[in-house]
């Protein structure tokens, strides 16, 4: 494993909980309880385990997230993120 993965995987095992507690365990989308911290900006695509980078999802809008709308839900997460953590960082 690279160092970049390395660190990246240790920013994962803070960031995620924090994005659990920025959302309130809740699915960003949909509300209902979350399962899946994703990865709004995938890995395999340059994205990083940020804060900013990751929403909380039920199983079935993670799933969404990765299918035909990907391209919406990704630009909505993005958004609806940014304003959270905005918040989330002010608190």
């Amino acid at each position: 494993m690279n160092n970049r993965k390395k660190r990246d995987n240790k920013l994962y095992s803070i960031t995620r909980k924090q994005a659990y507690e920025r959302d309130n365990g809740q699915c960003v989308i949909c509300g209902y309880r979350a399962e899946q911290c994703h990865h709004i900006v995938f890995r395999s695509q340059g994205g990083l385990s940020e804060l900013r980078n990751l929403a909380c999802l039920c199983m079935q809008c993670h799933n969404q997230a990765h299918g035909v709308f990907a391209k919406e839900i990704r630009k909505h997460l993005l958004e609806e993120v940014e304003k959270r953590t905005d918040e989330y960082e002010k608190n």
